[in-house]
């Protein structure tokens, strides 16, 4: 195998090894689409950024010198993104331009510098940036890289992307424990192997006739459970749109913009046009707001809703009513389902839900019939609000009355749902007797004393059955503490769960 050993990139050697990237991403578009489980199981990562990496190279040519190769394209890429891994990945790239786009030739000690730039960039653009992602792929791949290399006497690019490929790669299947709904469907987070697989393509550029890699038949890579759950979004609408702005001001004003209505928002400013992600239940109401700011250029809205992923929204497991429930963590959001919940929307940490929020999650429930499990308070009192001023609406909405998430898991686990929407809520009154006691740990610190003091047996005694649910960051350790603590005494029936919650280690719950 013939290895061209390069010193410096010309604008035509970056148009082709732009090209031969395009081709390792394309030939593994279906394999993303498959993994791709964070932020939202859509199913499109490889196909946005596919689309988004094609919009750049049709902008491009090999005539031009490497600055300006490299701009045409990711201005392109940034301008006609496509999905939140799109906008990252052109983030990156514009990232590179920004730093590169005077050279007429690129160097090595140019490239080393200008993708620390990049990934900076890249970080900057996402309002609330996630760690096991493609961001930190970025990041950390470089790091190692440019470490080895500099201990390297190789000094080529050949050999540079290499150790970037290998890094790269080492650090996508670290993402796999990184993120618990990875972990949980076994695989890596999908834009960041997409990442791997552009950076990969350009580093074969270098090898005469070296096949792209083969994502469905590398060994290294975990094989996706296929009866893995996934837990809903509580933000339906995918949002993109682009504003021609009156006049510019820093990114920070337009993030504050975004704060209290979505996730999943990410912002970039290219020659004075507006571009932002996000997801939100009120996108009408998003870009009216960032309409007031300039000329709206662009903008697109994708229902999550309606990909396949979610399409158990659509089955019904009672006769003739629905179940639905709020509360707080992915992990406790599926256990409510599997406990009868035909859907159960995992609330967003420190974030206020507004009254048009609940209104447009449930337009698909309007005028049928609707039994309501909630752990949040406050989503409760909303949705009495709504039941009191929405007239024929929601009149066949019944709300079950909860007090935390422990007395909605009771609550719901003794519900009987073998009966019509009327018996249901005629038998529902005996709910109202459950009582229980819950019990809050936050930290993992003497954890056992935490344990001894707070559930002492003589505290239990009136209690026959206790759950646990663990918080986001648990580990084993912790749950080998509290299991064998719970084993001693024989008079409770103890069961763990995972529950996902971010504010706390452990929520247990007694009945």
């Amino acid at each position: 195998m013939t290895i061209k050993q390069v010193n410096y990139i010309d604008g035509s050697y970056l148009y082709h090894m732009l090209r031969v990237a395009f081709t390792s991403l394309s030939f593994n578009e279906s394999y993303l689409n498959d993994i791709n489980t964070f932020p939202v199981s859509d199913k499109d990562t490889g196909s946005n950024m596919k689309r988004t990496f094609q919009r750049g190279l049709l902008s491009t040519s090999e005539t031009l010198k490497a600055g300006s190769t490299l701009s045409s394209f990711a201005e392109s890429m940034s301008m006609n993104s496509y999905g939140n891994s799109g906008f990252i990945l052109s983030q990156y790239f514009l990232g590179l331009s920004e730093y590169l786009r005077e050279k007429e030739i690129i160097t090595i000690e140019d490239f080393l510098k200008a993708i620390v730039h990049a990934y900076q960039v890249a970080y900057a653009a996402v309002v609330n940036p996630m760690e096991g992602t493609m961001l930190t792929v970025m990041r950390e791949g470089a790091k190692k890289a440019i470490e080895e290399f500099s201990n390297s006497e190789e000094k080529t690019f050949e050999n540079f992307f290499r150790l970037f490929s290998h890094n790269i790669f080492l650090s996508v299947l670290e993402t796999h424990s990184q993120m618990k709904l990875l972990e949980s469907n076994n695989v890596v987070d999908s834009g960041a192997l997409g990442f791997y697989l552009v950076i990969d393509g350009m580093k074969k550029s270098f090898y005469e006739e070296e096949p792209y890699f083969n994502c469905h038949e590398s060994p290294l890579l975990p094989k996706r459970y296929r009866d893995a759950d996934n837990p809903l979004t509580f933000f339906r609408y995918c949002t993109e749109f682009s504003i021609y702005l009156n006049e510019q001001k820093d990114k920070d004003y337009y993030s504050n913009l975004l704060k209290g209505r979505g996730d999943s928002a990410a912002i970039a400013i290219i020659e004075n046009v507006l571009k932002v992600h996000i997801h939100t239940n009120t996108p009408d109401s998003v870009i009216h707001e960032f309409q007031k700011l300039g000329k709206l250029v662009f903008t697109k809205v994708d229902d999550l809703f309606e990909t396949p992923e979610f399409s158990r929204l659509k089955r019904k497991k009672h006769f003739d009513y629905a179940v639905i429930c709020f509360t707080h963590g992915d992990q406790s959001s599926l256990l409510l389902e599997r406990l009868g919940a035909d859907a159960a929307f995992p609330l967003p940490k420190d974030y206020t839900v507004k009254e048009e929020e609940l209104k447009k999650l449930l337009e698909p429930y309007e005028n049928k019939n609707v039994v309501f499990y909630c752990a949040d308070k406050r989503v409760q009192e909303m949705l009495k609000n709504m039941i009191w001023w929405g007239g024929s609406l929601y009149k066949n909405f019944f709300i079950v009355e909860c007090n935390g998430f422990v007395n909605t898991f009771f609550k719901l686990a003794s519900s009987m749902f073998e009966e019509t929407f009327a018996a249901f809520k005629k038998r529902c009154k005996v709910l109202d007797k459950i009582k229980n006691t819950e019990l809050t740990i936050r930290a993992r610190d003497h954890l056992l004393e935490q344990l001894q003091v707070s559930l002492s047996p003589r505290r239990l005694a009136s209690y026959s059955t206790l759950v646990a649910f663990g918080g986001k960051n648990i580990k084993q350790d912790d749950i080998d503490t509290i299991t064998e603590f719970f084993s001693s005494n024989q008079q409770i029936e103890f069961s763990y769960f995972p529950g996902g919650q971010e504010d706390s280690l452990f929520v247990i719950g007694a009945m």
